[in-house]
């Protein structure tokens, strides 16, 4: 059953298996939002130098902690030393279970403003409680680096810490609270009561004493629970309970396996089960975890380390594209009369002195580039292959290649675009000669096959390279009946010429004749 597999998980398999579950997505903003305004804390504060800015969360479970350095960066410590020495849990002699006094160990994930721009930029939208502290954490990270803004500063770091230590400054944003926020509050300000006198006395509850016009709206949006005295959210009805699981536990992670107890203790009557269940739950709450992968810079930060190196290539895109852009909009000045040239005659060492400075700058293919891809084209190399090696971008080898890409010392070969007959002609695989033989053969009635049989042998007689193929018969035949041009004048004498259009009339006829009967 669930509740023996969790029950005998031990703190590090369960961390593992939070951090596998999590590796390929971070947990929803909203989440992280929710877990930042119960449990986390955006400072801006003065040091000796400047200023400091980051976020920082504290937990006595590093599951969660682990996740979001994994995907965001920071790094793990120690809230003390006299704190974080603990081992043994202390046991309640009454009941045999871990005592609710037990002193555990506590850890920080402290992001600072040299890797939290990942976070902010996935979370900025979707604060509820602590918005005014986050819009100052994105502001203050356009200043950072940025000299003569002391004035720019000092403003960020009192509002700052106006709106953390006064109760309530600011009004929330209700309209940011959804499933996920509500989770990442639970996770951080939440608890599954069960008593350890009377197993049958239970709850859930959330507290936010700040701002408890939150929890109001929490209820009003799940449409149960109430606020008590103490401006705690409660949930005290079992089915209510039970509802309120089915929504969270989906996006839950350091309360998650005492949902799942919570759970199955309300599910069930067995009493046996209900013991157990409440061990887990004050197992998960009080007992004490020893974490020693403390103040690492690089490890467990493979989510992060990914983000940034997708970051760069979108910095470097949007900058080539950038510059792409402002070229093009220069060249576009410099035509006609918006150039100071115009009109202006140049000799043709001038001209070659112009196109390489224009090259230069735009840093255009060296002249040790493009000999280098001659020697590896004459090496056999494909173009991708140079392409890759050589780090080039798209269609230069093949521009080369073609001698339109030449250094500057070169002259550029000009070359005469052929006309569509030409082009035709040059991809010709079969001669005039043999076309009209085809045409012959396809009027007395002739197969393709039988036709390609018969040229196959005449080119065999008389020692010629066979490079004809059944298509090729097939496309004349298809030409043929499409009425289009197959051989063209310049190709034929006069009287030749006038065979083949006699013959084409021919075929043409022996088609309509097909056709009519």
């Amino acid at each position: 059953m669930e509740y023996v597999i969790l029950y005998t998980m031990s703190i590090e398999q369960d961390n593992t298996e939070k951090l596998e579950q999590y590796n390929k997505q971070p947990p929803h903003p909203s989440y992280i939002a929710g877990f930042i305004d119960g449990d986390g804390c955006i400072f801006i504060r003065k040091i000796r130098d400047g200023y400091q800015s980051g976020i920082s969360f504290t937990q006595c479970r590093t599951n969660i902690l682990q996740i979001l350095r994994y995907h965001f960066g920071g790094t793990i410590t120690s809230s003390g030393t006299n704190r974080n020495n603990k081992v043994v849990d202390i046991i309640d002699e009454t009941t045999g279970k871990i005592h609710k006094h037990n002193i555990r160990n506590q850890y920080n994930l402290l992001i600072r403003s040299n890797e939290y721009t990942v976070m902010l930029e996935y979370i900025q939208n979707s604060f509820v409680i602590k918005h005014n502290q986050i819009n100052c954490l994105n502001k203050m990270k356009t200043l950072i680096n940025q000299q003569n803004k002391k004035e720019e500063k000092d403003e960020l770091f009192t509002i700052c810490c106006e709106h953390n230590k006064k109760i309530k400054v600011g009004q929330p944003i209700f309209e940011h609270i959804n499933m996920e926020y509500i989770a990442g509050l639970f996770d951080a300000e939440g608890c599954f009561y069960i008593s350890s006198k009377n197993l049958s006395k239970m709850y859930i509850s959330i507290t936010q004493k700040n701002h408890p016009e939150v929890l109001v709206y929490i209820s009003n949006l799940l449409g149960f629970g109430a606020i008590d005295c103490e401006d705690k959210f409660k949930i005290y009805k079992k089915d209510d309970c039970l509802k309120f699981i089915q929504l969270v536990k989906p996006h839950l992670i350091v309360k998650y396996n005492q949902a799942n107890a919570f759970e199955t203790y309300l599910t069930t009557n067995d009493k046996t089960i209900k013991e157990e269940m409440y061990s887990i739950c004050n197992r998960e709450k009080h007992e004490i975890e020893v974490f020693d992968k403390l103040n690492q810079n690089d490890e467990g930060k493979n989510g992060f380390n990914e983000a940034l190196k997708i970051r760069e290539m979108k910095e470097k895109l949007c900058k080539e594209l950038l510059v792409k852009e402002v070229y093009k909009e220069k060249s576009s000045k410099m035509m006609g009369e918006g150039n100071h040239n115009y009109g202006k005659s140049f000799s043709e060492e001038t001209k070659k002195k112009m196109s390489s400075s224009i090259r230069d700058a735009k840093q255009g293919v060296s002249d040790e580039t493009i000999i280098k891809v001659r020697e590896l084209i004459k090496q056999g190399h494909k173009n991708t292959e140079i392409q890759e090696l050589l780090d080039l971008p798209r269609h230069t080898v093949t521009r080369i290649k073609n001698g339109i890409l030449v250094c500057r010392t070169e002259e550029k070969t000009s070359k005469v675009s052929l006309s569509q007959e030409d082009l035709n002609i040059s991809k010709r695989k079969i001669s005039v000669e043999e076309i009209i033989q085809v045409i012959e053969k396809c009027i007395s009635g002739l197969s393709p096959k039988e036709i390609l049989d018969y040229l196959t042998k005449q080119r065999y007689m008389y020692n010629i390279e066979n490079t004809l193929t059944i298509d090729i018969i097939k496309n004349i035949k298809r030409t043929l009946a499409g009425d289009k041009p197959i051989i063209y004048q310049k190709e034929l004498s006069e009287t030749r010429y006038q065979y083949y259009c006699f013959l084409k009339t021919q075929y043409m006829e022996t088609l309509s004749g097909k056709k009519t009967s």
